[in-house]
């Protein structure tokens, strides 16, 4: 495992997407995580586990088990952690005082839950599991589903945002 290092994972966003948030939603660190997550993880089907450009960073999940075990959290997208990115932006719109930085924050999840929804409206329909959503999606075109074909996670957190719960 890799404890304690420094590469960009999506791990921060627990800390601003709880109930009661760790990082104060309306500071400045709360802004520079949500811009890390917008620029190196934030894909059309999910969060990178591993920021592009990484050391170890795995565009496509393939290979046989040892291989496709070594990459699972090396960059695959995960579906199910868009709930903490969408937690968190619910989180800052909530507190933000300032009148301008509100507007962009409700215009940016008013575009992710779209960009969501289109994501997987395609999905839902295609990627070899018809009706569900699969546990991680490579962050390369044609961004192919891998992992567990129907995964109850992934589909929760994707409906969740979609019907802006």
């Amino acid at each position: 495992m890799y404890f304690g290092d420094s590469k960009i994972r999506p791990n921060q966003l627990f800390s601003l997407s709880l109930s009661y948030p760790v990082i104060e939603p309306d500071s400045e660190i709360a802004r520079n995580i949500i811009n890390v997550v917008d620029k190196k993880l934030l894909t059309t089907h999910g969060l990178r586990t591993l920021a592009k450009g990484e050391k170890d960073y795995v565009e496509v999940y393939e290979g046989g088990p040892f291989q496709r075990d070594a990459s699972y959290h090396q960059g695959p997208a995960w579906p199910w952690l868009l709930g903490l990115y969408y937690n968190a932006l619910k989180n800052m719109i909530k507190v933000e005082m300032n009148k301008n930085r509100k507007t962009a924050l409700t215009k940016k999840i008013d575009d992710f839950c779209k960009m969501i929804e289109e994501s997987f409206t395609k999905a839902l329909d295609s990627d070899g599991i018809i009706g569900s959503i699969g546990e991680i999606y490579d962050t390369k075109e044609p961004f192919s589903s891998k992992g567990a074909p129907a995964q109850a996670w992934s589909v929760a957190e994707v409906f969740r945002i979609i019907l802006r719960k």
